[in-house]
């Protein structure tokens, strides 16, 4: 997928891209957020492959790496992961094993506002659709562009919930996680 800014958004080749083609080589900045911890994918998507992982996806700007997104599917291990499956399920009107997770969402900071998570986004998107799966996220509000992104994109939060290590780091006062789906109709 390529965008008129000479973008590129290609699968890492530790998911599914071409064979020996080496790993994906997008790492986010230390102040990029990555994922919710202890959410689909952990802290921090990883970009080396992880177990749970489905599929990954870099975006290039002249060559150079700029993002990432991770699809993760089920077999999440935290607390509320039963709970979000059948709330994302319920409004899906599907069952849990037919979800699939957006994870690891993340451009750097010198390409954001050029449509590259537009791009990251449409390919995970694209790839669990074809997939025949239903895709689900969650995201902190603190992080106005991803909001911003999803919310334009015709996603629908329909659950919020302060898990326990969020609490902890952010009080009572806190942000809570954003659960969020994107209906049948909308492409993302």
């Amino acid at each position: 997928m390529r965008d008129d800014l000479g973008g590129a958004v290609r699968p890492c080749p530790s998911t599914g891209g071409p064979a020996g083609a080496g790993q994906c080589s997008a790492r986010p900045a230390a102040s990029d957020p990555v994922s919710v911890p202890g959410s689909a994918a952990g802290p921090g998507c990883g970009v080396p492959a992880r177990p749970r992982r489905a599929g990954a996806w870099t975006a290039e700007l002249a060559g150079q790496p700029v993002g990432h997104v991770c699809r993760t599917g089920g077999a999440r291990h935290f607390d509320t992961a039963a709970l979000l499956d059948q709330v994302c399920a319920r409004a899906h009107a599907c069952q849990p094993a037919e979800l699939a997770w957006v994870s690891g969402l993340f451009v750097a900071t010198e390409a954001r506002g050029l449509g590259i998570g537009r791009l990251l986004l449409a390919a995970v998107v694209d790839d669990i659709r074809a997939a025949g799966r239903h895709p689900c996220l969650e995201v902190l509000p603190v992080h106005p562009g991803a909001m911003s992104l999803y919310l334009a994109s015709g996603w629908r939060v329909v659950h919020r919930f302060r898990p326990d290590w969020l609490r902890e780091a952010a009080g009572e006062e806190g942000p809570d996680v954003h659960v969020m789906v994107l209906p049948a109709e909308e492409h993302g």
